[in-house]
């Protein structure tokens, strides 16, 4: 006779002694309301536009619907724009949202099943009539998309990389973008447009790094939060935001390896050498400036971040693509690289880091899906 393992018996126990919710309390919340009163007519299908330009600048249609469903469903976790890589992603320029459910959590999946279906089911008659009235271009959820510009009134299966089972992907026109559709405005758009909203006048890099707000922070075991989450995933552990044992080893490892105070907490000596990784020009930020005729290592690091024969000279050659870089980040075109130059050169380097290590997971995926077949 097989007797089950006493760790099995002990998690049915647990769990039999958990309270079955109610069904109430089971039921995922009818669909958010609009601001406005809608019109009868549905706004005119979003076509495909794909992103052309960088431009980190979320755009208020989906800041204010990503504020909506996360607040409404109270599932707060979401993400809109990243740094801009080799690919096409409308992520790049201020119109696409990451919604952190996961397909593989119950209740996030009733919410996800919930929405997608509120956003892509008919009205009258007519397919996706709640994702035209707010503008969405597609949406992937689970393995499968679904488009308001082709077969609207079909889920397809999802063929891409990254199967989307941990969130649920938004792009949006730019009617939606920039809030001109009726689920805003009252008004039913009769035709699309791909004029631009929300663009910032500003430099598209800063001084300042995700790890700056951090610096005077101290963590320890027990510690807990947005911190924690950015430690861990520079330690390469599991980022549950929760710092237990685990993350302690990684720290103590982490010190050793780079001959920092051995202590297992997150100081300032840590993050500094965190954000010298991530940035590896950060070295020259406050305490460089470059300028044509000048020479030097210095000279050699910012011109392999340009993509140039790292000859240590600066001359005509590297002040012309310093100006480049300059103005793709909205940089005055000097050709003298200061603090914020530095900054834009750092961006430059981490972009071709980033799509380096994700086509060698695409490859990695590539070999396994080969493997299995």
């Amino acid at each position: 006779m097989t007797h089950p393992r006493p760790s099995l018996v002990l998690a049915a126990l647990a769990a039999a002694a958990v309270a079955i919710p109610t069904a109430a309390e089971a039921t995922v919340p009818a669909p958010p309301k609009p601001p406005v009163t809608l019109p009868s007519a549905v706004d005119a299908s979003q076509p495909y536009v794909g992103q052309s330009f960088c431009e980190l600048v979320t755009r208020p249609g989906v800041a204010d619907f990503a504020k909506l469903v996360s607040t409404h469903y109270n599932r707060t976790d979401y993400h809109t724009v990243r740094t801009c890589l080799g690919d096409v992603s409308e992520h790049y320029d201020g119109r696409a949202l990451d919604w952190m459910l996961s397909a593989y959590d119950p209740a996030d999946k009733e919410i996800a099943d919930a929405v997608t279906k509120w956003l892509t089911m008919p009205v009258n008659g007519v397919y996706g009539a709640n994702a035209r009235r707010l503008g969405l271009m597609y949406i992937i959820w689970n393995g499968k998309s679904w488009k308001s510009y082709r077969n609207p009134e079909t889920w397809t299966t999802y063929t891409g990389a990254v199967p989307h089972t941990d969130h649920i992907h938004f792009s949006f026109g730019w009617d939606g973008a920039c809030k001109r559709t009726s689920w805003w405005t009252g008004k039913a758009l009769t035709a699309t447009s791909t004029t631009k909203c929300g663009t910032s006048n500003g430099p598209l890099v800063s001084v300042e790094t995700e790890f700056t707000q951090y610096k005077d922070t101290l963590l320890k075991l027990g510690s807990a939060g947005d911190a924690v989450v950015l430690a861990q995933q520079n330690l390469g552990v599991g980022a549950d935001g929760e710092f237990g044992p685990i993350t302690r080893n990684a720290v103590l490892a982490f010190q050793k390896k780079w001959k920092l105070d051995v202590t297992g907490r997150v100081n300032r000596g840590v993050w500094n050498q965190m954000e010298r990784l991530q940035y590896p020009l950060i070295k020259y930020r406050s305490t460089t400036v470059l300028r044509k005729g000048m020479s030097g290592q210095a000279v050699k690091d910012a011109q392999r971040a340009l993509r140039l024969t790292q000859d240590g000279v600066f001359g005509s050659g590297t002040e012309t693509a310093v100006k480049r870089v300059q103005g793709k980040y909205r940089l005055a075109q000097t050709g003298v690289i200061r603090d914020l130059t530095w900054a834009a050169l750092d961006e430059e380097l981490r972009s071709r880091m980033r799509f380096a290590q994700f086509s060698a997971e695409v490859d990695a995926i590539a070999v396994a899906a080969s493997a299995g077949r």
